[in-house]
């Protein structure tokens, strides 16, 4: 089955379609996905608010002008992704995922509207970001307790 999601780590290990649920997403509910995840935190990063795992930052908010995209005035997110990730998601959702311009975006860094984006695409893209964020041991127990394996 190809997975409209397919740039999903998570969704790719599944093998599952979600459904796409059309809603606008606020800096609270952006805030509550990530930190729903096991071991993040919410730290801050260039004066904005950011979430890691003990490896790294996945997503960082940003609840009014995107420096990374000065275009975007509104509530953004930027996430660290693959480059192949990143080309799935942009592909999949144009209106709503862009690369960051310049180095960060070559290696997958990539800015989502806020106000464009699904919930259930949004909610991928954050599983995404923060699987490839989290230590090994982390993945394999999410991995196993999500069936999967």
């Amino acid at each position: 089955m190809i997975n409209i999601y397919s740039g999903c780590r998570v969704c790719t290990i599944k093998g599952t379609q979600a459904l796409v649920i059309l809603s606008m997403i606020s800096v609270e509910t952006f805030k509550a996905m990530c930190l729903a995840l096991p071991e993040v935190q919410e730290v801050t990063h260039g004066g904005s608010p950011a979430f890691r795992t003990k490896r790294r930052i996945f997503a960082t908010l940003w609840p009014d002008q995107n420096p990374a995209n000065a275009a975007i005035t509104k509530p953004s997110a930027n996430f660290g992704f693959t480059p192949e990730e990143q080309a799935a998601f942009c592909n999949s959702a144009p209106d709503s995922f862009l690369p960051v311009p310049g180095g960060w975006g070559r290696q997958g860094w990539t800015t989502v509207k806020l106000w464009k984006v699904k919930k259930k695409m949004l909610e991928s893209a954050i599983h995404s970001a923060w699987y490839g964020a989290a230590p090994p041991k982390l993945q394999e127990q999410y991995r196993l307790e999500n069936g999967l394996e």
